[in-house]
């Protein structure tokens, strides 16, 4: 071997070739005595190629499940334009101004961004709590803390479900039970705390006491769910625990799906907009409902 090439005499004796053969390829594997004294050697090399090709596969796989995420994205895409065009006539129907509409949209749209959490879900969660306040921007507040305290608790949806539902049964009435309270103690027992505090109560005895404190009338339940959003902004407030606590590969597959959701939503809409522009009236849906009269 010299200056890296391997170089082998063969002459007419077969058997010397052979025997070269066999030398170089016990030197090439590691089999030789050169490679016992080495930690090198093209053993090693394999080696590195099998851990890279490991990684690699692994690489791969991680951009093939984002590839996944963004085809199926459409569908969430059509579901958000869907609501974001929705939300504005349903909520100007109900009685709710404009402005206040349009200032709970935001509000919604910053409520989830960064968050496993899809705008159609938050959307329906703030519609209800906007009859019960009767204000869309209160209702959008409301929904976008509640969200993060549970999601700050570590709640699953199910759990953050089931706590929203308890939550706007003692909103509507404005009064607590027992069984709403154990409830939000299981789907938010952090959240749950920290309002505790915030109302001068510590200790292990602090939820129990402000249940004391809300069901005495002490404490009423508007205070209640004004708390819940004072404490959701802030340095260490409920939507950035909610962050910090959803982090994690699945969230920021999530994310990045969300991502590709939103532009696929802003062609769309800019898409409708064109179409409107150029008279067809219901834009999108107006081309999918001549479609429909051709076929039948």
């Amino acid at each position: 071997m010299d200056d890296g090439r391997v170089v082998i005499d063969i002459d007419a004796n077969g058997s010397q070739a052979i025997g070269e053969t066999e030398k170089v390829k016990k030197s090439l594997f590691g089999l030789g005595p050169a490679a016992e004294k080495s930690n090198g050697g093209f053993g090693s090399i394999v080696k590195s190629s099998a851990l890279f090709g490991t990684v690699a596969g692994a690489a791969m796989a991680v951009v093939t499940g984002g590839i996944n995420a963004m085809k199926s994205s459409l569908g969430g895409a059509v579901a958000r334009f869907d609501t974001l065009n929705a939300y504005p006539k349903v909520m100007a129907q109900m009685g709710y101004s404009t402005d206040d509409v349009t200032k709970s949209v935001g509000i919604l749209k910053k409520g989830v961004d960064g968050l496993p959490t899809s705008l159609q879900d938050l959307t329906k969660s703030a519609q209800g709590f906007a009859i019960l306040e009767k204000s869309a921007t209160k209702g959008a507040e409301t929904a976008t803390a509640l969200n993060d305290a549970f999601l700050a608790s570590g709640a699953s949806a199910g759990d953050a479900s089931r706590g929203v539902e308890q939550y706007s049964q003692m909103l509507a009435s404005g009064t607590v039970d027992l069984q709403s309270w154990r409830t939000l103690q299981e789907t938010m027992p952090y959240a749950l705390t920290k309002v505790a505090n915030s109302f001068g109560l510590t200790g292990k005895s602090a939820e129990r006491d402000l249940y004391a404190k809300l069901k005495a009338g002490q404490i009423t339940v508007d205070q209640l769910n004004q708390r819940f959003v004072e404490l959701d902004g802030g340095v260490n407030g409920f939507a950035n625990t909610a962050r910090t606590a959803s982090g994690g590969i699945g969230t920021s597959f999530t994310n990045m799906k969300n991502a590709v959701v939103n532009g696929l939503t802003n062609m769309l809409t800019a898409i409708d907009n064109g179409l409107k522009n150029a008279g067809i009236v219901n834009g999108i849906a107006g081309i999918f409902d001549q479609a429909k009269r051709a076929i039948i």
